[in-house]
């Protein structure tokens, strides 16, 4: 059910927290999840430097080959614009209410920290990501790009989000005597400057600034599988694509975006 209000709380720096904003059914979810994987979508590239192999991921980050199983699995085509094969109609209207939750709870973010709706002019179509076996992901922040002097670097797209949504689909608990195939122990995300640890529920939203404001950390799924969809806002007019360059969706323009928070430009 996605037609519930949602009711942000104001954590500090920039955080701002939401429960049980909706429901969503855990065996269809798991069974959408399965069918992704047999998409069979590559996560890595692979590149060679100084006689060492590294892998890189999506967004350009360069992972030690040791690291590699520790990093999340990310689906960022749920709707397989790029594939022969399709979801059910059932699984796209899933993402489609998603999408239709990232801008709802973005209006709703607005009315709390309003100069973000001035910086907020599209969004990329969300990507689902899943941890377990012990993955997890260290102390970043979202728009964060990997430099080193000399190589600039082939994506610079990240450098203009502004606004993080994290969606969580399904439920962390605290025994194994609670897993039941559709929930899982352990990936609770740490905001270091808001200094607030989130426990992730089926139906929570956490939305926070993608600059070194909103530096967190995943810490590791011990025990089940968590799935979040997360969603990136931006700002500009970036001239280097996107990671899914597909025509006429890679940017959602919201133009209406501060006239629904009720805010007025001054």
């Amino acid at each position: 059910m996605f037609n519930k209000e949602i009711i942000l709380k104001d954590i500090g720096s920039g955080l701002a927290i939401a429960e049980d904003a909706f429901e969503i059914d855990q065996e269809f979810l798991f069974n959408y999840i399965n069918w992704l994987k047999k998409q069979e979508e590559d996560t890595f590239t692979y590149v060679e430097e100084d006689g060492k192999r590294y892998a890189i991921n999506r967004t350009g980050f360069k992972f030690d080959l040791d690291s590699v199983s520790m990093a999340p699995e990310r689906f960022v085509d749920p709707l397989c614009r790029l594939s022969d094969r399709k979801p059910t109609a059932e699984q796209q209207q899933l993402i489609h209410n998603l999408e239709d939750l990232v801008y709802k709870s973005l209006v709703e973010y607005c009315k709390i920290y309003t100069e973000a709706s001035t910086v907020c002019w599209w969004r990329s179509p969300g990507h689902i990501a899943t941890y377990s076996n012990g993955q997890s992901i260290g102390q970043h922040c979202d728009d964060q790009i990997p430099y080193e002097y000399g190589k600039p670097p082939k994506n610079e797209y990240p450098k203009h989000s502004k606004v993080s949504i994290n969606i969580y689909l399904n439920d962390g608990v605290e025994s194994e005597e609670e897993l039941d195939g559709t929930n899982f122990i352990g990936g609770e995300i740490f905001f270091k400057h808001a200094n607030y640890t989130h426990k992730p529920k089926a139906g929570s939203i956490a939305i926070y600034p993608t600059n070194y404001i909103g530096t967190h950390e995943v810490y590791p799924v011990t025990k089940g599988k968590r799935i979040a969809y997360l969603a990136a806002i931006s700002y500009g007019t970036p001239d280097n694509g996107s990671p899914i360059p597909i025509e006429g969706e890679s940017r959602i323009w919201m133009p209406n975006l501060r006239k629904d928070a009720g805010l007025e430009w001054k």
